[in-house]
């Protein structure tokens, strides 16, 4: 089977399919192959999203997809903590299945032809990385598609950055064990939890309610994840952890990785366009990616009708991205900070992850040497003396 077709994405996530739904609304015959037989499945996700990014929305979202109100956010290290309400610290908590079924919808409403369980096995390129054609394979048959445009939204692993030989750096990914688990006593039901310690060395580890006794509960290191398990145990073994846990039962692994830098030099190679985790855009410091593969897809979506009628470049593509959604690029002062290497005592340094990232300690260059020099009872006091408290 033979294919001919304007724009061929790969990966039927948030942002494939909002490339797929824009690209189709502007006349442009467009494919999505997911790997998956399903949409939405596995989950490998929080599940969160922040409300001060729906205006940045391409389109409208039902209430039905948010299933719990959050009103803000919950910082802890080291028994000190702090609270964020209202403005960019309330969300909601989805159902990532029912999200990407819906998005999926979208696309397909708008004429866009959706194939899953069908995985992208290779690409015939040349030394420009212009695709001629790309073959995929379905229940043992193979299927060629001779696009005009590639996608690549196919997330932290992405197969066509792994066609294309493009090495990922290290530290450019963010490992995450996570579970849904139920029969919980959740102290902060209406808030989004983050912790600071060891058990999630240079990230964090989070507790996001789903309701008063239901949680995504997940721990993050940017180091080797095999030591994954042992993190996770430690983190709900912490007192204030356990007296949320103790009768709470694993419902669903919910496990995967996130993009903390990005995974390749270019957004660009050919008429191969990247987007989404694999494009890592998403807003640091909480490597929140959802609704930002969405602007993201719809905006190249956009672009690439303008390409194919010669009205734009491609390769202002980044640029583009920078311009109609800046919160992304202007978010990325986070990453060596948060998630880079550091010599600094861990005791102090997760402190000072609270103050920053909570915004009591401003963002800039000189505030990791300022504040963690000069050790961690001047961070505590520091943060304390602004509203921080001692919850043990």
């Amino acid at each position: 089977m033979s294919i001919t077709c304007d724009v061929l994405v790969v990966g039927g996530g948030p942002a494939g399919s909002s490339v797929a739904r824009a690209a189709t609304k502007n006349g442009l015959k467009t494919i999505l192959i997911e790997e998956d037989k399903e949409i939405g499945t596995p989950i490998q996700c929080a599940e969160a999203i922040g409300s001060y990014l729906f205006p940045f929305m391409p389109f409208k979202i039902p209430k039905e997809q948010f299933i719990w109100k959050i009103e803000g956010m919950y910082f802890w290290a080291n028994d000190v903590a702090y609270i964020k309400k209202g403005g960019i610290w309330e969300g909601y908590t989805i159902d990532r299945s029912k999200w990407d079924i819906w998005l999926a919808d979208l696309a397909a409403d708008t004429g866009t032809t959706l194939i899953t369980n069908t995985k992208l096995i290779s690409l015939d390129y040349d030394n420009n990385y212009k695709v001629k054609k790309a073959t995929a394979i379905q229940n043992g048959k193979t299927i060629e598609f001779k696009p005009k445009i590639v996608v690549a939204a196919d997330g932290i692993d992405s197969t066509v950055l792994d066609i294309l030989k493009v090495k990922k750096k290290k530290g450019c990914i963010g490992h995450v064990k996570s579970y849904e688990m139920k029969n919980l006593k959740l102290k902060y039901p209406k808030y989004d939890q983050l912790y600071f310690g060891d058990f999630a060395p240079r990230a964090y580890a989070y507790i996001f309610p789903i309701s008063n006794t239901k949680a995504n509960l997940g721990i993050g290191t940017i180091y080797d994840n095999r030591d994954l398990d042992e993190y996770f145990e430690n983190f709900i073994d912490i007192p204030l952890i356990k007296k949320q846990v103790a009768k709470g039962e694993k419902v669903i692994e919910k496990t995967g990785d996130a993009p903390v830098r990005n995974l390749s030099e270019k957004l660009l190679y050919g008429n191969i366009f990247i987007v989404g985790d694999a494009a890592n855009q998403n807003i640091k410091p909480f490597i929140e990616g959802n609704i930002p593969g969405i602007i993201c897809g719809d905006i190249l979506g956009n672009l690439i009708y303008k390409v194919l009628k010669n009205d734009e470049k491609p390769e202002n593509y980044e640029n583009i991205i920078n311009e109609k959604f800046d919160l992304i690029k202007n978010s990325q002062g986070y990453t060596d900070i948060v998630y880079g290497e550091s010599e600094i005592e861990s005791k102090t340094f997760n402190i000072f992850l609270l103050g920053l990232m909570s915004e009591i300690i401003e963002l800039n260059e000189k505030n990791l040497e300022t504040f963690c020099t000069k050790g961690y009872d001047f961070i505590k006091k520091y943060v304390i003396e602004r509203g921080a408290f001692i919850e043990k």
